[in-house]
């Protein structure tokens, strides 16, 4: 007679039985850290080409920014796409898109997060351009900060959701 093993089930099956809510603000956080991860290989590139020190470009910069911003409506889009398909198959049922007030006060409590590492990140790169910085290397601060804001909203989301305030 074979034996099963019931733990390792349980575990799969208990890391897949997370609410939608989560599932969802998980596929966020990693398309959020893929568009951050190219961003920074982008600025690595540029930075050893030796771009921050001309003044030339900033057009150039700003359709970059522009283009990442798109890039992560799309996969954010796809993601909660995946997401409700995923959790169909899984649960055999569709999820309802349903707000309870604990969840519009993890949403107050993440956005006010975001909006502080926003802000701290903001406030960083005026006092750099007020230093005399770059104003290339200010608008790079500027677009870090808005994704560092949105990946610390996005796990502050998640530690809400396990954590069951």
């Amino acid at each position: 007679m074979r034996k099963v093993n019931h733990t390792s089930y349980f575990n799969i099956h208990s890391a897949m039985n997370t609410s939608y809510q989560e599932n969802r603000t998980i596929s966020y956080l990693i398309s959020m850290l893929l568009v951050t991860a190219y961003y920074l290989c982008y600025l690595w590139e540029e930075f050893q080409k030796g771009t921050f020190e001309t003044d030339t470009i900033p057009s150039e910069w700003g359709w970059t920014v522009l283009k990442l911003i798109a890039a992560q409506i799309v996969l954010s889009v796809f993601a909660s796409i995946g997401v409700s398909i995923i959790y169909a198959i899984l649960n055999r049922e569709m999820e309802k898109e349903v707000s309870d007030e604990r969840d519009k006060l993890f949403e107050l409590k993440t956005n006010q997060l975001s909006f502080t590492m926003f802000g701290l990140g903001f406030l960083s790169s005026m006092l750099c351009l007020g230093l005399g910085t770059s104003p290339l290397l200010v608008l790079n601060l500027i677009v870090l900060s808005i994704f560092v804001g949105s990946m610390v909203g996005y796990v502050a989301k998640l530690y809400f959701y396990r954590r069951g305030y």
